[in-house]
């Protein structure tokens, strides 16, 4: 059998065959590789619908991108310049990051 969900889901697939055995985490892991291909399919067809009433519009997509770039550049500075591990450094400028997004957004 041609196997294309270990290229798609790659170490998960690994544990899928080993929770259910070789056949089912077979089936298991293909079904969920088309259940991903129609949810894109569905949202593609519907991409109009979602745009129009998700409610994410340029200020949610600004406020989104400036987050991501101020967390990004305290994690350069953490890990680079301080020499702080990666995980606590990544954790410690989400929450400065979102704690610094909330003042503004009380104050402001």
């Amino acid at each position: 059998m041609v196997d294309v969900a270990s290229p798609v889901l790659g170490g998960f697939q690994d544990s899928i065959v080993d929770a259910f055995g070789a056949t089912a985490g077979w089936w298991v892991g293909h079904l969920l590789v088309v259940g991903m291909v129609t949810l894109c399919a569905v949202a593609l067809q519907n991409r109009e619908h979602i745009a129009n009433n998700s409610g994410i519009g340029r200020s949610m997509l600004m406020d989104t991108t400036a987050t991501l770039v101020l967390i990004a550049v305290q994690y350069v500075v953490f890990t680079g310049t301080f020499g702080w591990p990666e995980g606590e450094s990544f954790l410690l400028a989400a929450v400065c990051t979102l704690s610094l997004r909330w003042h503004v957004l009380i104050v402001e």
